[in-house]
């Protein structure tokens, strides 16, 4: 009734019951209800026990990151490049690869209840955190074969490091994939 009909669709004038900043067809109820949805992210993440789990695993990844990245500021006393750069990279390892993993685990074969972080979301920050954690194995490899002391020593932790790297890089791509699967509804 108020509406008249384009090639787009239906276009709402000034009499509509639909304001301008409502699409047409939704109403104020709708529109509460959106809000509140947003609201409940944290509310339903309580109420999820993987969604939980794995948010808690991806802190504690982002805590380790982040540690790392404040082990940088401290002066060694050294001045060595390569000492901070095996400072950055040190509070990171196969453990952290390994949480990066289970937390996929968790999203991707537990039941999506609604409410809470969207689980694209999370699976798109452990696949941003996978991705950092690869990069800081390559550059700790990279450290570990120029640093001075035995090569037989440097080049058995250059290929350890190279495996965590690597593993971080598969849980990197792994969830990237998967967060857009799921958030265009494909799996």
């Amino acid at each position: 009734m108020g509406g008249r009909l384009c090639k787009s669709g239906p276009v709402s004038d000034a009499t509509s019951p639909h304001s301008a900043s409502q699409p047409p067809g939704q109403s104020g109820a709708e529109e509460a209800e959106e809000s509140a949805h947003d609201a409940s992210y944290l509310k339903g993440m309580f109420r999820d026990a993987s969604t939980l789990a794995s948010a808690g695993l991806l802190v504690a990844v982002l805590l380790a990151v982040v540690a790392g990245l404040l082990k940088v500021l401290v002066d060694p006393g050294i001045g060595d490049v390569e000492v901070r750069l095996l400072a950055l990279t040190d509070t990171v390892d196969v453990g952290d690869v390994a949480l990066l993993g289970i937390a996929v685990a968790l999203l991707l074969l537990t039941p999506d209840p609604p409410g809470g972080i969207p689980r694209p979301v999370l699976m798109q920050l452990d696949a941003v955190l996978a991705g950092v954690i690869a990069v800081f194995g390559v550059i700790r490899a990279v450290v570990l074969l120029i640093w001075e002391g035995s090569a037989l020593f440097r080049f058995a932790e250059c290929l350890a490091t190279m495996g965590v790297a690597l593993a971080a890089a598969t849980v990197s791509y792994y969830a990237a994939k998967e967060s857009f699967l799921k958030e265009r509804g494909q799996i």
